[in-house]
């Protein structure tokens, strides 16, 4: 081999290494600075609607061909002889409208929750030995029926401690997840009918202390239906958001110099007293 042919080799080497490098390094982090920035007091949930949707509801507007077998195209699912219930986030968005169609909504509950992690009887004894046992929804409770059910949850996810983080929806069968940072909002969804899965952002989020505003929907038409909010902290495991980092509503915590100062003075104020 001469010079020139074994100079040229080695530069293909080089490139070919830079190239496997380049190949095999995680993926920058996504930076989203918080709505609400600073400390905030701890949560104690967030809220939350569950709505059900007559079993017998035949007006979904989800498209399906069946030339393809696909959703997203062709007729209206409502328009087939077994085209009941609900089929995808279009119907989500109809069942949680300000006036849902005459006949769609047969009940529904609201309320606070402390945490994120609801299915029903199907889901828990089916799949919850693999996927984890989750609390009822409580829509169950006052004595709906466990198919074509919603939920909607909504508040802000509290960051003390700044660094990376993901997000992800346990869910059977779809959903849709916001996040909401200053500037920015990150979404992540499944449409459709899904067996149960756990989605979460495709890369990491660099997060600072603070409040970030989220919104969490989900449905399930037959069989097993979960939905769970789960974080993961410096590419750990997957585990449900804590309570105390679900927040209804804001409350900023005093800056520590001031709590400091504050206390001072509470303290003077004391000395004076007792002399």
């Amino acid at each position: 081999m001469n010079k020139t042919s074994l100079q040229t080799a080695r530069r293909l080497a080089a490139a070919l290494t830079l190239a496997a490098f380049a190949a095999a390094a995680p993926a920058a982090p996504t930076l989203l600075d918080p709505l609400l920035a600073g400390a905030h007091a701890m949560g104690t949930g967030v809220d939350a609607r569950f709505v059900k949707v007559d079993d017998n509801w035949h007006a979904s507007s989800v498209l399906w061909s069946e030339a393809t077998m696909q959703y997203g195209s062709g007729a209206p699912i409502g328009s087939f002889a077994w085209g009941s219930g609900i089929w995808g986030i279009a119907d989500w968005q109809t069942a949680n409208g300000a006036v849902p169609p005459a006949g769609m909504v047969t009940g529904g509950w609201t309320g606070r929750v402390a945490a994120i992690s609801f299915g029903d009887e199907h889901y828990n004894t089916q799949h919850g030995p693999t996927w984890g046992v989750v609390g009822l929804a409580p829509l169950f409770g006052a004595g709906f029926g466990q198919d074509n059910w919603t939920s909607f949850f909504s508040g802000y996810i509290r960051i003390a401690d700044a660094g990376l983080y993901n997000f992800s929806v346990l869910h059977d069968d779809g959903f849709f997840f916001t996040l909401g940072g200053l500037g920015q909002t990150l979404a992540i969804d499944n449409d459709f009918l899904n067996p149960r899965e756990r989605v979460g952002f495709g890369d990491d989020l660099l997060l600072g202390v603070g409040l970030y505003a989220f919104t969490l929907g989900a449905y399930d038409r037959l069989e097993a239906g979960v939905v769970e909010l789960a974080w993961s902290r410096d590419g750990g495991d997957w585990t449900p958001v804590p309570t105390e980092n679900l927040v209804a509503q804001p409350v900023p915590l005093p800056a520590t110099g001031w709590l400091l100062a504050g206390g001072l003075l509470a303290l003077g104020a004391t000395q004076r007293r007792r002399r």
